[in-house]
């Protein structure tokens, strides 16, 4: 191979890293279409896309400039698509209004622009972005972009099962690895449970949800979940009885992966304790995610000590 060759497959190489450099900043977890910057098709379907918004799931959209017209994105926008409109099989979405910026060509900065303009933009499947700005009597031409539109936040608007047990902690679903891996990427945490029985000549079913205020690990083989703290209700089965009880009167609970289920009432004006309520619950728990199972743990070695410095402090009478 003569260097000159060598030489033209080294350019050709840098090209392409340049090239899915670029294209990797339009990507998403869900998309479900997206346009080149010639406004052709590159991915997904138009009917996703409008299916989707039929439902109406939230979008969000990306789309790049390429200032240079080389094919490749200098840069890089997204937006929430929180106003959609569908017209003749092509949906379109109206960025909304911001303080108009300038990217600065020489350096790695974005200016705003002085004085203060807003500017607007509409963009749709055609891959074309019609934008106007508050200074300008009529919109500016439109031009072509590169596209992409997906779900936005999918999985976190429908929480992931990551594992269901029994009231005796028997394994039902998921698994505790996944709740595990959930919990050390910080994912939002939610329980369920509930129970059903037959009631006179009706079935009764109670269902609860809710997301706990603070969550133990331990030895990465249980968890245990303290619930948020509410005014006791005067019944929780009863609809006709749904009402606050005294207004002084607390309940709380503490979950956990074994299935036991501590319940309690106190009376916080006076601190005494009304009530405890031992109990044993089928728990369901749901993260936001689907984890990656080799999530770091949070069990960093001496990571909780003594401040030896403060250990004799008295408390303040």
């Amino acid at each position: 191979m003569t260097i000159a060759t060598r030489l033209q497959c080294a350019l050709i190489a840098a090209l392409l890293i340049v090239a899915q450099t670029a294209t990797a900043q339009l990507n998403c977890e869900t998309p479900l279409f997206a346009t080149d910057f010639t406004g052709k098709a590159t991915h997904g379907s138009k009917s996703t896309l409008l299916a989707a918004v039929a439902k109406g799931e939230p979008i969000r959209i990306g789309w790049q400039r390429d200032f240079d017209k080389d094919g490749v994105g200098e840069l890089t926008h997204w937006a929430d698509a929180t106003f959609l409109s569908v017209w003749k099989g092509e949906v379109f979405t109206q960025v909304q209004s911001i303080h108009t910026q300038s990217p600065q060509r020489s350096e790695a900065n974005i200016k705003l622009r002085d004085p203060y303009v807003e500017w607007r933009g509409s963009i749709g499947t055609t891959g074309r972005l019609e934008s106007r700005s508050s200074d300008q009597l009529p919109a500016s031409e439109g031009r072509l972009v590169a596209t992409m539109w997906c779900l936005a936040n999918a999985t976190g608007s429908k929480p992931v099962l990551l594992y269901r047990h029994g009231p005796d902690g028997e394994p039902l679903a998921g698994s505790k690895a996944a709740l595990f891996a959930a919990l050390r990427e910080g994912q939002d945490i939610r329980i369920g449970w509930g129970f059903s029985r037959e009631r006179q000549d009706t079935r009764l079913a109670l269902e609860h949800l809710v997301s706990p205020v603070f969550i133990t690990g331990i030895d990465g083989e249980q968890l245990t979940a303290q619930l948020p703290e509410h005014i006791a209700q005067r019944a929780y089965a009863d609809i006709d009885r749904a009402f606050f009880d005294d207004p002084a009167i607390m309940w709380r609970g503490l979950m956990s992966t074994n299935g036991t289920f501590d319940a309690v009432w106190v009376n916080r004006a006076t601190g005494e304790v009304l009530r405890r309520h031992p109990q044993r619950a089928a728990l369901s728990w749901f993260g936001s995610n689907a984890p990656a199972l080799d999530a770091d743990t949070l069990a960093v070695p001496n990571g909780v000590q003594i401040d030896v410095s403060r250990a004799a402090e008295k408390l303040p009478n």
